[in-house]
Formats: C-alpha cells, sequence, structure tokens
C-alpha cells in the first residue's frame, strides 16, 4: 500500500508541475482562472483571530511527587499543561504591476498563562524540578508556578500566483521570518523544609528561557475551487533560523539564602514547520475569508537547565483554529 500511495504522489507532482510548466509556455493569461487574483486591486489588509493550544510536552515537567508507604514508593513528575488562549495576526500586501507578483507582511502575537499547584499530602514529598531549588536543599510543602509565554514573530513573504487549471491555484513563496519567543516560569515555594527542620519560612525562583531569530523561509499556498464561493485551502511552509536562547534560573529564600543557575547563551539553529488547512468563502471582490486548522512546531524551543544537570531540549507546538479575514482594495 505504501509503494502506491508513493507513487500516486508522484504522479501527482509530476502533473502539478507539468500543468503550471505548460501554462508558462504556452503563454496563457493567469488572471483568467486565478481564483484569488482581482485585477482592480493593489493593497490587501489581513485580520487573523488565533484560538490556539501551546505545548511543550513532555519536557515541561515542573515537580516530583514522591509517595512512600510501607506496601510500596511511586514516583509521578507532573508535566506542565498551558491552555487554549487568544492571539491574533494582521498583515498587508501589495500586488505587483510585473506578472502577477505579490509581497506581503505579517505580524502574529500570542500571549498565554497558566497555573499550577501542589500540595505535600501524608506519606508524600514535594521536590523541585528546576535546578536553582534542587541545588538549594529545601523542600517545599506547596508549590505553585506560573508559566507566561510570549510569541512575537514576524513574516515578509515575496509570492507569485499560478493557476494550475481552472479550479487549482498555487502560491509558492520565499521570504524572511524573525521575532522573538519568550517563556518565564515563577515558583513560589511555602512551608519549607530545611535540612530536617519544618519552617514557615517561603521561596521564589524565577526562570526565563529567551528566545529570538531570524532566519530564510519558503512555503507554497494552495486552493482548491469547490462551487461557486466556496475554496479548499492548504498552506505548508519551513523556516530556518539563526537563533539566540538565554536561559536564567534563580532561587531566594526569605532568610536571604540564593541559588543561581548560570548557563551560556545559546547561538544555534532553530527550524519551523506549519501548516494550515481550511476553508475559504469569497464575498464579492473585494472581501474574503478563512477557517481551518493551523498548526506550528518550533523544534528544541525548551532548553532550560533541569535537575538532571542538563538542558531541556522541549518542541513547542501549537495547535488550534485560525479565522482570517482579507480585504483587497
Amino acid at each position: 500500500m505504501s509503494f502506491a500511495l508513493i507513487s500516486k504522489g508522484r504522479v501527482f507532482l509530476l502533473s502539478l508541475f507539468l500543468g503550471t510548466a505548460s501554462s508558462l509556455i504556452s503563454g496563457e493569461d493567469h488572471d483568467r482562472y486565478d481564483l484569488s487574483a482581482t485585477k482592480e486591486s493593489r493593497w490587501t489588509l489581513s485580520a487573523d483571530l488565533l484560538y490556539w493550544f501551546p505545548s511543550e510536552e513532555v519536557t515541561a515537567i515542573w515537580a516530583d511527587v514522591v509517595t512512600s508507604t510501607p506496601e510500596k514508593r511511586s514516583w509521578k513528575a507532573p508535566g506542565f499543561e498551558l491552555k487554549w488562549d487568544v492571539g491574533f495576526r494582521v498583515g498587508a500586501g501589495y500586488n505587483l504591476d510585473h506578472d502577477l507578483w505579490d509581497t506581503r507582511f505579517y505580524w502574529t502575537y500570542f500571549h498565554t498563562v497558566s497555573t499550577h499547584a501542589t500540595s505535600s499530602k501524608p506519606n508524600t514529598s514535594i521536590g523541585a524540578e528546576f535546578f536553582a531549588a534542587l541545588l538549594s536543599g529545601d523542600t517545599p510543602r506547596h508549590l505553585k508556578v506560573k508559566w507566561d509565554l510570549f510569541f512575537n514573530m514576524f513574516d515578509w513573504e515575496l509570492g507569485r500566483r499560478y493557476s494550475v487549471s481552472k479550479g487549482l491555484c498555487i502560491r509558492p513563496f520565499i521570504g524572511v521570518k524573525g521575532g522573538w519567543i519568550n517563556q518565564k516560569i515563577e515558583a513560589t515555594n511555602k512551608d519549607l523544609i530545611v535540612l530536617i527542620f519544618s519552617t514557615n519560612a517561603s521561596a521564589k525562583e524565577r526562570l526565563k528561557n529567551n528566545f529570538w531569530g531570524i532566519g530564510p523561509q519558503g512555503g507554497i499556498q494552495t486552493k482548491w475551487h469547490l462551487y461557486r464561493f466556496l475554496s479548499l485551502l492548504g498552506d505548508f511552509s519551513l523556516a530556518s533560523m539563526w537563533g539566540t536562547w538565554t536561559c536564567r534560573d534563580v532561587y531566594k529564600t526569605s532568610f536571604s539564602t540564593k541559588s543561581t543557575v548560570n548557563t551560556k547563551d545559546s547561538h544555534l539553529g532553530a527550524l519551523m514547520y506549519q501548516g494550515f488547512m481550511g476553508l475559504g468563502w469569497e464575498m464579492g471582490s473585494h472581501f474574503s475569508a478563512q477557517l481551518g486548522y493551523e498548526m506550528q512546531i518550533w523544534l528544541n524551543q525548551l532548553r532550560i537547565a533541569s535537575f538532571q544537570i542538563q538542558r531541556l531540549h522541549g518542541d513547542l507546538t501549537f495547535t488550534g483554529v485560525t479565522l482570517r479575514c482579507r480585504l483587497d482594495f
């Protein structure tokens, strides 16, 4: 079955290439079938509403819970679950005079905050997962963690529209992606056990995992006309960025002791995969809307040091619903 699917995929790609090439060679008028182009419109404005769920499982572990009874011992390391939240993307574009080329610029913003808490119970103990708290040797009876994630990304694209057939339009593009992804973690430890003594002391631990990067990107947008104003959409892109990670971890107690973890900034490559699939509506010649599922995968985004004295390598994934609105004028 796999060989048949691969063969069918090769046939589809070959037919797609030959169809595009034949239309270019023959000098066919692309605007005749281009379902996304409007001859009178030069400028485009777009606004997207994002309803996304971010995740960095399973490396986003924030506590160890050890249960010990005469019958058994068990260990649990709960992962930190972020929550669904709302973001936005705004953009502007210009359709060039020459040969159906266009250029577009986008800004994407997403921010979410989530809080988890746990308390020790009979026969249980809580251990801090982050390294600075582990260095202190303190054991909290109550632990609360707040995780902030800030996502700011800018995209510039240069693309060209092609009509492969009467019902299929594609837009390959290249461009530049740049921006930053900042993550801030604040942990509050209460009723510390210091050495073997129970106290009412507390501690604060603050971590940051800040990333910025820039690099080339490329992709393709596809549009299949289904019926009148209704279309099926599929967009895919890849970005290869040069990035810098700045990670810090500071733990301070109410009785003035302090533990820090200082790691050198990492200067490494960063990969991002993005995909969107949904339906589009053409509402006249100047307004359109799209609704679909979008996913972005940022490889190895979480790089803070854990209790193993090793950097984590957690992939950051955004999944959710995207509503796009576009105005051509």
